[in-house]
C-alpha cells in the first residue's frame, strides 16, 4: 500500500485565508461603523455592509440600482494584501518546503471564501461580482502569502519562479524603473494637491460629514491616492484618464465637466490647455525604462548587443508591470456619464512597454560605455584623469632635487 502524499501545506494555507478573512472583516466592521454609526445599523446590516466593503476593497464592484462603483480602490486592496500578509506571519511559524503550493492553497481558499460572500450578500437590488471578487481575492490572497513569507523567514530568493540569470537580472531592474514612474507621479499628485488645498477644503465643508463621516471621509481618501497615482502615470504614459464621459485629462489639457465632490479630486487640474513645458513629463516613462536599463547586472558579459538586450527586456517589463496596474485602475464612479472613469484599460501597457522597453536600452548602452570608461584594476594612475608630468619620469629612483 502506497504511503500517503504528505501536504503539510494545507493547514497554514487554510488557516492563513481564514485569519485573513476575518481581520480585514473585522476592519471594514470598525470603517463602516465610524462612517453609518452603530446606532442606525442592525446586526444583519452591519454584517452585509462590512462584507461589501471588504468585496469592494478585492476589485469585486457594487451595483446598487443605477449607481454602479467599478474602480479598484488600489489603497484598499494593498490593505487586504498586508493583512493577508499578516496573518502568514502569525500562522506559519515553520519554513515550509512547497511555497508555491502555499500561496496557490492560500490563494484558492481566499478566492473561494470570497465567491462564497458574494453571493451570499447579494440580496435586494445592492450586488457585486461574483467572478470579480473571486479573482480579485485570489491575487490578493497570492501576494499577501508570498509576502507574509518573505517577512516571517527572509526567503525571497525561494520564490523566484525562474532559476534563469538573465530573466531574475531583468526583473530585478524593472522595479526601480516601475518605482521611478510612480513616484514621479506621486510627486505631480502632491503638488497638485498643495496648489488646490482651498479646493479641497471647500469640497470637504460642502459635504459637512460630521466627526465619524469626517474620520471616513478621510480614511476613504488616503486609500484613494495611489488610484489617483496611477491615473496620473497614464497621464505620463500618453493615453490621459477620464472623470465621465467625454472627459479626459492628458499632457495637452484638462478637459473636464461637473466631477464628483471627493476631496481628493480637488488635486485635478484647472480646465484649459497646459503650459508647452508640461509636454516634458513625457519623457518620464522612458527615463524610467532608462533607469531599469541602467541597474541591469549583465552578468559579467562585456558585449554590447546581449547588454543592449537585457536593458529592453528590464525596460519592456516594468512597462509590463506598469501598463497592468494602470490598466486595472479605471472603472465606474457613480451613474450615468461618471460609468466611465479613469485609463483605458488596454492603451497604457500598449504604450508602456514599447517606450521603456526603448529607454531600457539606451539606459544599458549608457552603462555599457561608462564601463568602458571606468578606470581599470590595473590602472595605477591616480583618479582624476592622466597626469602629464609622470610620463617623463624614470621607473628608478626618486628623482626629487639634491635627493631629499
Amino acid at each position: 500500500m502506497p504511503a500517503p502524499v504528505e501536504t503539510p501545506y494545507l493547514r497554514p494555507a487554510f488557516l492563513t485565508a481564514i485569519v485573513a478573512t476575518i481581520v480585514s472583516w473585522a476592519v471594514a466592521a470598525v470603517f463602516v461603523v465610524i462612517a453609518q454609526g452603530a446606532s442606525g445599523l442592525s446586526a444583519g446590516s452591519l454584517a452585509r455592509t462590512t462584507i461589501r466593503t471588504w468585496l469592494v476593497a478585492l476589485g469585486a464592484g457594487i451595483d446598487a440600482g443605477p449607481v454602479s462603483i467599478g474602480v479598484v480602490p488600489i489603497g484598499a486592496t494593498l490593505l487586504c494584501i498586508a493583512l493577508v500578509a499578516q496573518a502568514a506571519v502569525w500562522v506559519v511559524a515553520d519554513p515550509l518546503v512547497e511555497l508555491a503550493a502555499f500561496a496557490a492553497t492560500a490563494a484558492g481558499a481566499y478566492g473561494t471564501i470570497a465567491a462564497i460572500a458574494s453571493a451570499a450578500t447579494n440580496v435586494g437590488d445592492v450586488d457585486t461580482s461574483v467572478v470579480r471578487a473571486a479573482f480579485g481575492a485570489f491575487v490578493v490572497g497570492g501576494l499577501g502569502a508570498v509576502w507574509g513569507s518573505v517577512r516571517r523567514h527572509g526567503d525571497a530568493d525561494r520564490w523566484w519562479f525562474t532559476a534563469v540569470p538573465d530573466v531574475r537580472a531583468a526583473v530585478r531592474a524593472a522595479v526601480p524603473g516601475v518605482l521611478a514612474v510612480l513616484g514621479a507621479a506621486a510627486a505631480i499628485v502632491a503638488v497638485l494637491l498643495v496648489t488646490h488645498v482651498q479646493r479641497a477644503g471647500d469640497l470637504w465643508a460642502l459635504l459637512d460629514p460630521g466627526v465619524g463621516g469626517g474620520v471616513a471621509l478621510a480614511a476613504g481618501s488616503v486609500l484613494a491616492v495611489p488610484t489617483l497615482v496611477l491615473w496620473t502615470a497614464s497621464a505620463l504614459l500618453g493615453p490621459g484618464f477620464a472623470i465621465g464621459t467625454g472627459t479626459s485629462v492628458d499632457l495637452t489639457g484638462s478637459q473636464l465637466g461637473q466631477v464628483p465632490g471627493f476631496p481628493l479630486l480637488a488635486a485635478l487640474p484647472t480646465p484649459g490647455t497646459f503650459p508647452g513645458w508640461v509636454f516634458v513629463l513625457g519623457l518620464v516613462p522612458l527615463l524610467g525604462g532608462m533607469l531599469s536599463g541602467w541597474r541591469v547586472d549583465p552578468g559579467g558579459r562585456t558585449d554590447l548587443v546581449p547588454r543592449l538586450a537585457l536593458g529592453a527586456a528590464a525596460g519592456a517589463v516594468a512597462g509590463l508591470v506598469l501598463g497592468v496596474l494602470v490598466g486595472m485602475s479605471g472603472g465606474a464612479v457613480g451613474p450615468g456619464r461618471l460609468a466611465d472613469a479613469g485609463p483605458p484599460m488596454f492603451t497604457p501597457l500598449l504604450v508602456a512597454v514599447p517606450v521603456m522597453a526603448l529607454g531600457g536600452a539606451l539606459g544599458a548602452a549608457l552603462a555599457h560605455y561608462r564601463g568602458l570608461r571606468a578606470p581599470r584594476p590595473s590602472d595605477t594612475s591616480a583618479p582624476g584623469g592622466p597626469r602629464l608630468w609622470k610620463r617623463h619620469q624614470s621607473p628608478g629612483a626618486d628623482r626629487r632635487v639634491g635627493g631629499a
